[in-house]
């Protein structure tokens, strides 16, 4: 019984022993891992001498990590240098001067015979991921500029297709962690700037609260919220984002409190407390500072993708031409006061903003239009988008609903969610602004 006593007490002590050995192999790993993700953010920023630190610390992490053998061997520093500016663009090249706009006030949250379309051809695929060598062009900033994107005179991204005249969008992609500022100019979409950012700790897209992850998909802006107002970790400010939003609700997503913000003064992204977010995207102060005067504290469209896509311009026009004349179809219907044309611009699983479906929102039409004498719609500042992982089968389309009957007025924002199937373009989902 001794000698059973005794062997059962070493072998759980070299059982702990292991195990405490394991835990802290695992803590260094991670520690390394942390110091490399910290050179890889701090390269992108341009900060050299914080990279060439974090190299450092996690050479002397590696090296606490390999046999006793190797630690006896001598370890050699590597120095970053600076790479070289890039080429400073022709002056062709560069995009057309902003005029400087006074910051938007914060805005309170609001409470939250015409035939079917004919089938369209479908929309284009993307092509493969855009490669960003060259810095985005600009007004300098405090610190050097993220990679840019490399378009050809004849590609667009992916999924912008069509805005109201010098509107400016935001499109974040999260494997670069990079921020495109983006205006649309009548003709086309301008890349202004690029910004680093960081993203969620989980790479992988949004499905429940709290798992660090930063969702993916189309999204606007909600309200602005002022740095005093919140938090120091907020720093100069944040946007409201509408996640969820319809198509997140549909997939069973779930979480909240998904922010465009800065962070807390005097530190940097990269610093070991700000390598990632739980699920916001973070940007520079001064960021922050700048888009409150160029985009809406309300309504500006915020793209999340894994990594930005274009395709060919001309692909894109007749797409966005496809979704306008979906649209002028859809206000010319309810225009007319038929019923059944009009449902015919809806799918099957509607669901409206005030979460009726298919037939309580068609018997609600029937209701209202039955004392109607006249309809008149008016469709006003349009954002059309496309969901980049969706390959052209899912639009969101936000515009400025105008309506007038003999007995009735109204102005609205509206936000369509429309599914692409065999018989064209369907309302699937809406929500407001």
């Amino acid at each position: 019984i001794a000698v059973l006593f005794v062997s059962t007490a070493m072998l759980a002590y070299l059982y702990w022993k292991e195990r405490k050995e394991r835990d802290s192999l695992l803590t260094r790993i991670q520690a390394t891992q942390k110091r490399l993700d910290q050179v890889s953010l701090s390269l992108s920023l341009g900060e050299m001498k914080r990279a060439s630190d974090a190299l450092g610390e996690a050479q002397q992490e590696m090296v606490a990590l390999l046999p006793s053998a190797v630690k006896a061997a001598p370890t050699a520093t590597v120095a970053l240098r600076p790479a070289p500016p890039p080429p400073t663009p022709p002056p062709a090249s560069r995009p057309p001067a902003e005029t400087p706009v006074k910051p938007p006030q914060a805005s309170p949250v609001p409470p939250s015979s015409v035939v079917a379309p004919k089938p369209a051809p479908p929309l284009p695929a993307p092509t493969p991921a855009l490669q960003p060598p060259a810095a985005a062009p600009g007004p300098a900033s405090p610190s050097p500029a993220p990679p840019g994107l490399t378009l050809a005179a004849d590609e667009t991204p992916y999924p912008l297709l069509w805005a109201e005249a010098d509107e400016h969008l935001l499109l974040a992609e999260k494997e670069q962690k990079v921020l495109h500022l983006f205006r649309y100019s009548g003709s086309g979409f301008a890349l202004l700037k690029s910004y680093p950012c960081i993203v969620g700790a989980n790479g992988f897209d949004k499905k429940r609260e709290g798992d660090l992850a930063t969702p993916v998909g189309v999204y606007f802006t909600l309200r602005y919220i002022p740095g005093k107002s919140l938090p120091e970790k907020y720093g100069h400010g944040a946007f409201v984002l509408n996640y969820p939003n319809f198509l997140d609700r549909k997939a069973r997503k779930d979480g909240k409190g998904i922010w465009l913000h800065g962070h807390t003064p005097g530190k940097s992204l990269g610093d070991p407390e700000l390598q990632n977010t739980k699920g916001c995207i973070a940007v520079r102060n001064d960021v922050v500072r700048e888009l409150t005067g160029l985009i809406k504290a309300s309504g500006a469209p915020v793209v999340v993708v894994n990594r930005l896509q274009a395709s060919k311009t001309s692909d894109q026009r007749h797409a966005a031409d496809e979704l306008n004349t979906f649209l002028k179809g859809w206000a010319k219907a309810w225009e007319s006061a038929n019923i059944k044309a009009f449902m015919n611009y809806y799918a099957t699983d509607f669901m409206s903003a005030d979460g009726m479906n298919y037939q309580a929102f068609k018997r609600q039409k029937e209701r209202v239009n039955s004392g109607k004498k006249f309809i008149r719609v008016q469709i006003e500042a349009p954002v059309v988008v496309l969901v980049q992982d969706e390959r052209g089968q899912i639009a969101v389309i936000r515009f400025t609903q105008r309506y007038r009957s003999n007995n009735f007025e109204s102005n609205s924002r509206k936000i369509f969610y429309l599914k692409k199937g065999p018989g064209g373009w369907q309302i699937s989902g809406e929500s407001r602004l």
